[in-house]
């Protein structure tokens, strides 16, 4: 696939970030607005025996994190409060709960996790000024079918814009994976088999949307796998770097617990602590925009702010109204 990296070097179009050795580098010299003066890659992450993305931060991104946690901290989209509570739910939707079980015991397919897997792609189909907002390339209404000895390629960066919807689903995959795995560790049987569904079938929708993806984007029939495959490997890494970051910052997830996060002023950071919404931030850019725009961009920040919002929105659901699928995201709020 010949990419807009390609006059690089060998496989150098897969990404501005390239896995060498177990390391991911950022190909600054490739790179749209990733340069560096001496042209040198730069380590963003390493997978090391303490830990599976190990970010490595450089001095200047310690040196930017107290303005940034100012700036989130007084953005009032994040305050406690900022967000109305959910309606309550005093028990499953009985219809949901009897699809649970059908698709649970697999006795005529999934007929649960569809509810889920739709209000993902609402995201994907029908948020085209939120994508915008974010500068994340719109999703074409085209077909995936290419005709036999098809010889369309991908065009000039294509890549780029495959990937940057993919880490736009992974984002909503992540945060409702991340929910239901705080929901399962005081699930009993009949929940952990929910989650265990909800699991499987959210990422193999989101599997198949970005193999899609890469259909529509002309990659030849024979390299899908192996590009869904690198694709996976980025994705991955950057959920646990997500999983890892609120770990570490938040703590024990409880409804107010990010806001509260967020408000912490830098003098009640504990140490190796750098701020919640730094971090996130800073994962964001070297993800979703593959290290290439500005650290003050406007479109990062308010992806940002989404990301934090939508985390607090999820963390104020209750177990009922989760498992019935009966709640939608949050506004941006912009």
């Amino acid at each position: 696939w010949a990419g807009p990296l390609g006059r690089c070097g060998p496989r150098a179009w897969r990404a501005p970030g390239e896995l060498h050795g177990g390391r991911l580098w950022l190909l600054q010299r490739c790179g749209a607005a990733a340069g560096s003066a001496s042209g040198q890659p730069q380590q963003l992450w390493d997978i090391t025996p303490e830990r599976w993305v190990d970010i490595k931060y450089q001095e200047e991104d310690l040196a930017r994190f107290p303005a940034e946690r100012a700036a989130f901290r007084a953005d009032r989209r994040l305050q406690p409060g900022a967000l109305a509570p959910h309606p309550t739910q005093g028990r499953i939707d009985t219809l949901m709960a009897l699809r649970g079980l059908v698709s649970s015991l697999r006795i005529f397919g999934d007929c649960y996790a569809t509810a889920f897997e739709e209000l993902i792609f609402e995201r994907m189909a029908e948020q085209p000024s939120l994508m915008e907002c974010f500068r994340i390339p719109l999703i074409e209404d085209k077909s995936v079918v290419q005709e036999l000895h098809s010889k369309a390629v991908p065009g000039e960066g294509d890549y780029f814009r495959v990937r940057m919807q993919a880490y736009w689903l992974a984002v909503h995959v992540w945060l409702l994976h991340n929910k239901q795995h705080a929901l399962q560790e005081s699930e009993g049987v009949y929940g952990s088999a929910l989650c265990a569904l909800l699991t499987r079938r959210l990422f193999e929708f989101q599997w198949n949307r970005i193999r899609g993806l890469l259909h529509a984007a002309d990659v030849p029939v024979m390299s899908v796998t192996n590009e869904l495959q690198d694709l996976q490997e980025f994705i991955f890494g950057f959920c646990v770097a997500l999983d890892d970051v609120f770990r570490e910052e938040v703590g024990p997830q409880g409804e107010d617990a990010v806001a509260r996060a967020l408000a912490a002023e830098d003098s009640a950071l504990g140490a190796g602590r750098f701020g919640l919404a730094p971090r996130v931030k800073y994962t964001l850019w070297a993800n979703v925009y593959s290290g290439q725009p500005q650290h003050d961009a406007e479109h990062l920040y308010e992806l940002t702010v989404y990301l934090l919002r939508q985390k607090m929105a999820l963390d104020k659901l209750t177990r009922e109204p989760f498992f019935s699928c009966n709640f939608t995201w949050a506004d941006h709020g912009a």
